[in-house]
């Protein structure tokens, strides 16, 4: 079976909402340099490592369970000379076991560990800085078209209540723009396009070709406007 993450996001530098200029916005934020020590949980193919470990110096250890992520992850941070800098492991967050750390990073992936709450808890007990990227509702109530899977999302500033449910305080806040939705999101579409062109005999051609469609469909009907993302760095 072809996994819809691996086809959709195969293009991606960044598997999120977020540019380039964000990140390093990230780094900044978190105070990074050539002695800081991170870990990238659900690391995915490794953008936000790359550019942080370019611009700041900085070791990362990337935890990702997906084999073509993670495969993905090392070829890219061995063709941008990093090797020395970043470790990609192949792991589930769940059983990988944390050191300690000077920063820990979960971006768009809060359910490897069940949520938002869970995931500050198990990150903050490792390092004294955490970023974790999570959607929030620019609109309340959220639409009646949403997801069962984004049900349990909240707006803004009751996101910001419930991370510092956990004990930690939120010191800084990245908020994705309508600009790096639209560029996450079309990016999907163009991926999905060339592939489904290049496997129009594939049996999950047209599972794929109805599921994009859907959420094409619900990106700009709704989600658009109403969802937004953002990066909460939390001190502990």
């Amino acid at each position: 079976m072809t996994w819809w993450y691996a086809v959709v996001e195969a293009e991606h530098n960044i598997q999120n909402p977020i540019s380039a200029k964000k990140i390093r916005l990230l780094g900044r934020r978190l105070g990074l340099g050539r002695r800081s020590r991170v870990v990238d949980v659900a690391s995915g193919r490794g953008g936000p490592a790359i550019l942080l470990a370019k611009a700041f110096g900085c070791r990362i250890t990337c935890v990702e369970r997906s084999p073509e992520f993670s495969a993905a992850a090392r070829e890219r941070v061995a063709e941008a000379g990093l090797e020395d800098r970043i470790e990609v492991v192949q792991a589930d967050a769940a059983t990988f076991e944390l050191e300690r750390y000077d920063a820990a990073l979960c971006l768009g992936a809060a359910f490897a560990y069940g949520g938002l709450v869970p995931t500050i808890e198990r990150l903050s007990a490792a390092a004294p800085l955490v970023a974790v990227g999570e959607p929030y509702w620019r609109i309340w109530p959220p639409p009646e078209e949403a997801t069962v899977e984004r049900s349990g999302y909240l707006p803004l500033e009751a996101t910001v209540k419930r991370a510092e449910s956990t004990g930690v305080r939120v010191v800084s806040l990245i908020a994705a723009s309508e600009d790096d939705w639209d560029r996450y999101e079309s990016l999907r579409w163009q991926t999905l396009d060339r592939w489904l062109e290049a496997n129009r005999d594939h049996p999950q051609a047209e599972e794929f070709r109805s599921r994009g469609a859907t959420y094409r469909t619900s990106y700009l009907h709704w989600q658009r406007a109403a969802l937004g993302w953002a990066i909460f760095v939390c001190r502990s």
